[in-house]
This record gives C-alpha cells, sequence and structure tokens, in this order.
C-alpha cells in the first residue's frame, strides 16, 4: 500500500507538470490515473479495462490532489 500511494505521489506530481489535458497509454500509468480518480485527487476520463485501445486522459488536478502534492513538500513530510 505504501509502495502504491508513493507511486501515485510520483504521478500525481508528474501531472502537475503538464499540459493538461494530458493522455497517457501505458498500462500500469492509466491504473495509476484510475487508482488518482478513485481516491479523489485527480479527475480523469479511464478507458474500460479490457478496451482495444487503452486510455486515461487527465483533465485535472482536484483540490484535494493538490492538497496532498502541498502535503508531501512540507519538510516533516520528507524526513
Amino acid at each position: 500500500m505504501v509502495k502504491e500511494k508513493s507511486m501515485n505521489l510520483t504521478l500525481l506530481r508528474d501531472i502537475s507538470k503538464k499540459v493538461l489535458p494530458w493522455t497517457i497509454e501505458s498500462p500500469e500509468e492509466i491504473e495509476n490515473v484510475r487508482a488518482l480518480r478513485a481516491s479523489g485527487h485527480a479527475a480523469a476520463f479511464v478507458s474500460a479495462p479490457g478496451s482495444a485501445k487503452p486510455y486515461a486522459r487527465v483533465l485535472a488536478i482536484t483540490p484535494m490532489g493538490r492538497e496532498e502534492l502541498k502535503r508531501s513538500l512540507q519538510p516533516e513530510a520528507i524526513a
């Protein structure tokens, strides 16, 4: 679970540096976007599992996602 949260936070940071909307076609990143969307950290369209052409289109980082990014940058989060 900690590793998954870390990977999702890394993706959230990556998304924060992109021009949105951003389309992703990597199966692993699609699953991470699905998790970010489910946790309320990102607004995204995600193709149905098993789609012929899987994709995720990230539309925005939500206010909850922005708060998570802020928390991750606080000095006590680094220790």
